[in-house]
């Protein structure tokens, strides 16, 4: 669902080698891994996965996935509010995203800022933002 869900809306605005290097990190070994060393919270529905959610210890959300067809149901908020439960309950004051272009307005209607312009960077492409936790 991943691998599907980032080449759908985010790959376009990576070079061929960002995509290949991210794609390669998305193999169920690695998963298994990233979920060992950060916080990853996922949605089902019919015993299948249509969106995820990984956040790491310095209070960034790494990955946020959902199944188009399962987009504009508030899955998404659920695993966002999820992940800053989470990391307001640890201590955090805010939190941080790397968006793409098609999340960006999503972000921004659950509080975060952007905190500079685009970032090229390897590449990817993305744009910084962070939330004060309240």
């Amino acid at each position: 669902m991943v691998s599907r869900v980032f080449n759908e809306f985010v790959a376009s605005e990576f070079t061929k080698r960002a995509v290949q290097k991210w794609l390669k990190e998305q193999v169920p070994e690695e998963q298994i891994k990233r979920a060992k060393t950060g916080d990853v919270y996922v949605a089902i529905s019919d015993n299948k996965i249509i969106g995820m959610i990984e956040g790491k210890e310095n209070n960034r959300i790494t990955r946020l996935f959902v199944d188009k067809k399962y987009h504009r149901r508030g899955i998404a908020r659920k695993l966002v509010n999820k992940i800053e439960k989470l990391y307001k309950k640890r201590g955090a004051k805010k939190m941080l995203i790397r968006s793409s272009s098609y999340a960006t307005k999503f972000y921004e209607k659950m509080g975060y800022k952007k905190t500079r312009g685009l970032v090229k960077k390897d590449g990817m492409i993305y744009q910084p933002m962070k939330k004060i936790l309240k």
